[in-house]
C-alpha cells in the first residue's frame, strides 16, 4: 500500500506545484478597480476533484491506511488547498488524523472557487451536529452537542 500512498503524495504534490487554470471571466464596466469582487461574483465553482483533475476514486478507504500514511495524504492535500488558495476555516484542532483524512477524501468533490485574488475560505462543517462530517470534533456543532447532554442531565 505504501508504494501507492507514495503515488498518490507524488500525483497531489504535481497538482499543488502547477497553478490551476484561472476561469475566464470578463470584468464589467466599472468594476476594473475592485476585480477581486467581480472574480468572487463570476468565477464558476467547480468540485475540487475538477480544478485538480484527480477523482475522489484514488483515495483508498481509510481503514486501509496506517496512521502515518494519513498524515502524508492531508499534508499533500493541504498543499492542494493551498495552490488553490483555498483555506479549510473550520478545522478541529484535536482531529485525527485518520478522521480528518476521512474528511477531505469525502468531500473531494466539494464545490469550490478558485480565486487567485483573493482566496476562499472552505467550510466543511454542516452547522448540525447529527450531519457534520467532523463529527464529535467539530468546534462548532460540539457545542450543541454539550448543551443537549445537559439538558437531558436535568
Amino acid at each position: 500500500m505504501q508504494k501507492y500512498i507514495n503515488q498518490i503524495v507524488g500525483d497531489l504534490e504535481h497538482v499543488a506545484s502547477q497553478k490551476p487554470q484561472a476561469a475566464y471571466i470578463e470584468i464589467p464596466p466599472g468594476m476594473e478597480s475592485i476585480s477581486e469582487i467581480a472574480e468572487v461574483a463570476l468565477v464558476p465553482f467547480k468540485p475540487i476533484s475538477e480544478w485538480t483533475g484527480l477523482n475522489a476514486e484514488i483515495f483508498p478507504e481509510v481503514w486501509q491506511l496506517s496512521y502515518e500514511q494519513c498524515v502524508q495524504v492531508n499534508k499533500a492535500i493541504f498543499k492542494v488547498f493551498e495552490n488553490l488558495n483555498l483555506l479549510l476555516v473550520d478545522k478541529p484542532d484535536d482531529i485525527p488524523e485518520e478522521w480528518l483524512y476521512e474528511v477531505l477524501r469525502y468531500n473531494w468533490d466539494h464545490p469550490v472557487q478558485y480565486l487567485p485574488s483573493s482566496g476562499m475560505d472552505l467550510e466543511l462543517c454542516s452547522g448540525d451536529w447529527k450531519t457534520c462530517d467532523y463529527g464529535e470534533y467539530c468546534n462548532y456543532c460540539g457545542e450543541e452537542i454539550k448543551a443537549n447532554d445537559a439538558d437531558l442531565d436535568i
